[in-house]
């Protein structure tokens, strides 16, 4: 392990100015890639090691109020108009486990008619990411409910009802991964 701050002087002004501009906008497996190809420490730190090490520096940023703002939620009338606005046709609107270094959340996609890399027949166009807060929660006794499924079903649905399509959510009492998608209870 890297020593407190010797890995952060290790690295060039360049990299230091790069990596603090990836994590200031909150992007922090791009700024992790960055220090494991760019930052020319020796060794190398292994994945979960930069991961640490830039969470540490991200919340330095953050007690200087430097890291941009958490973006405000969308609304549901934001989100029926995101829906609107989609030139395929619009056949579902899903709500799906997804999860990251920071924990659980539920995509909300409009599913549309047209192949993909996910499906011949189907693709999917992203609505919203709804997070309410990282894994602590699972420790803490806080969830379940998850207010991010309750969140999304209520938005999913409205959006749904005002495209005149279905909704699916396929666990929305517990995360999950490799769940059903809608395209998958479709015949073919």
């Amino acid at each position: 392990m890297y020593a407190h701050d010797d890995w952060w002087n290790a690295l060039s002004p360049q990299v230091r100015d790069r990596i603090d501009g990836l994590l200031c906008a909150r992007r922090l497996v791009a700024a992790v890639v960055l220090l494991r190809q760019e930052g020319g420490l020796q060794p190398p730190p292994g994945l979960y090691e930069a991961q640490d090490l830039l969470i540490e520096r991200r919340a330095e940023l953050d007690r200087r109020g430097l890291l941009e703002p958490e973006p405000a939620p969308s609304t549901t009338a934001q989100l029926i108009e995101k829906a609107a606005a989609i030139t395929a046709p619009v056949v579902a609107v899903e709500a799906l486990w997804d999860g990251d270094t920071q924990g659980w959340c539920v995509d909300l996609v409009a599913i549309v008619r047209r192949p993909s890399r996910h499906d011949d027949r189907f693709d999917e166009v992203p609505l919203t990411v709804l997070r309410q807060g990282g894994d602590i929660r699972l420790f803490n006794g806080q969830v379940p409910p998850w207010p991010e499924a309750r969140q999304a079903t209520e938005q999913g649905q409205a959006v749904a009802q005002h495209v005149g399509v279905p909704f699916h959510f396929t666990s929305p009492e517990a995360p999950g991964v490799d769940l059903p998608r809608w395209w998958d209870t479709q015949p073919t």
